[in-house]
C-alpha cells in the first residue's frame, strides 16, 4: 500500500484505532487483511516522524481505548521498550498518566466510530443472518445498537422494515424492546436484544454460571454469546464496571465467572 495515499490534510496517517474503532485491540483483524496493511503503514510512518512531533500528532486524533495504552506510549517514547504483559507499578503509573493527558481514555471507541458514519448502515447490508451479524461484527454490530438508541430519541425516528432472513428482529428494532428469548439461541438472542438497544447479563435472566459451555459455535446458548459480546465490546476495566453497576449479579454465585471472562484487570500499560 501507498502510504502517501492515506495521508490527511495534516501530513498524518490515522492512527490505527482511528481508522478502524470497530476493531478491538487484539482481534486477528489486525494481523491480517486491511488491519494489518494500515499497521505497517503505521510503523512506517512513526519510524519517519521526528520524537518532538509526536505530542502534536497524537493530539491531533482522538485518543486511544485503554487497551492500546504500552503503543501509545511507545510512540511518545519510541527510545523505550515496553512490554505489553508487563503488570508492576511503573506500568500503572505510565497508565495513569496517560488518561490524566487524555491520549488514552474510557469508552472513546465509539464516539471515534460514530463520528464517520454517514446515516445509519444496516446490519442485514452485510450480514446476511442476525446469528452472522453477532457471531463475526459483534463489536461494530454494538456500535450500530447505540447509534440507533440515540436515534429513537427522535420522535420522528421510524425503524425500517427488515429483511425476511431478520424477521425475528424486527418488533426489537421497531419498539427498541426485547421480547421473549430462547437462550438456547445464543447469537440470536443476543442480536435481538441489540436491535432493543440494550444488552442484558445472564444473571438477569435467571441463567446460573452452569449454563455456560464455553463455547464459540455458532450454536452457542446466550451465557457463551453474552462472553463474546464482553470480549468484543469492552475496552478497559472502567467501561466494564460501569455496566456492572447497571447490572449487579444478584448474589455471589457469577462473581467468579465475571472476573475470569469479563473484567480484564489490566494492570499493565497495554
Amino acid at each position: 500500500m501507498d502510504l502517501r495515499k492515506h495521508l490527511d490534510a495534516h501530513g498524518d496517517l490515522a492512527p490505527p484505532w482511528q481508522r478502524f474503532p470497530h476493531y478491538e485491540r487484539y482481534t486477528i483483524g489486525w494481523r491480517m487483511g486491511a488491519g494489518e496493511d494500515w499497521l505497517m503503514m503505521w510503523h512506517a510512518f512513526l519510524a519517519d516522524l521526528d520524537p518532538t512531533a509526536r505530542i502534536a500528532y497524537l493530539r491531533r486524533h482522538p485518543p486511544a481505548p485503554i487497551t492500546w495504552a504500552a503503543l501509545v506510549h511507545c510512540v511518545l517514547q519510541p527510545s523505550e521498550e515496553v512490554d505489553e504483559e508487563q503488570d508492576d507499578d511503573l506500568a500503572l503509573e505510565r497508565r495513569a498518566a496517560l488518561l490524566l493527558d487524555g491520549y488514552i481514555a474510557s469508552d472513546i471507541a465509539y464516539p471515534t466510530w460514530l463520528k464517520q458514519q454517514d446515516g445509519v448502515v444496516w446490519p442485514w447490508t452485510y450480514a446476511e443472518t442476525p446469528e452472522i451479524a453477532a457471531r463475526h461484527r459483534t463489536r461494530e454490530l454494538w456500535f450500530w445498537s447505540r447509534q440507533v438508541a440515540d436515534l429513537r430519541y427522535d420522535p420522528a425516528w421510524r425503524a425500517p422494515s427488515v429483511p425476511d432472513a431478520w424477521r425475528a428482529c424486527g418488533a426489537e428494532l421497531a419498539r427498541g424492546a426485547a421480547g421473549t428469548l430462547d437462550l438456547r439461541e445464543g447469537l440470536l438472542s443476543l442480536t435481538r436484544m441489540l436491535c432493543a438497544g440494550r444488552v442484558v447479563p445472564p444473571w438477569h435472566l435467571s441463567l446460573q454460571p452452569a449454563d455456560f459451555t464455553d463455547s464459540f459455535e455458532d450454536d452457542m446458548p446466550y451465557a457463551d454469546a453474552f462472553r463474546l459480546w464482553g470480549m468484543s465490546v469492552f475496552d478497559d476495566d472502567e467501561q466494564i464496571r460501569r455496566y456492572l453497576d447497571e447490572y449487579p449479579p444478584p448474589d455471589a454465585s457469577w462473581t467468579p465467572w465475571i472476573a475470569e471472562h469479563l473484567l480484564q484487570e489490566d494492570h499493565g500499560i497495554g
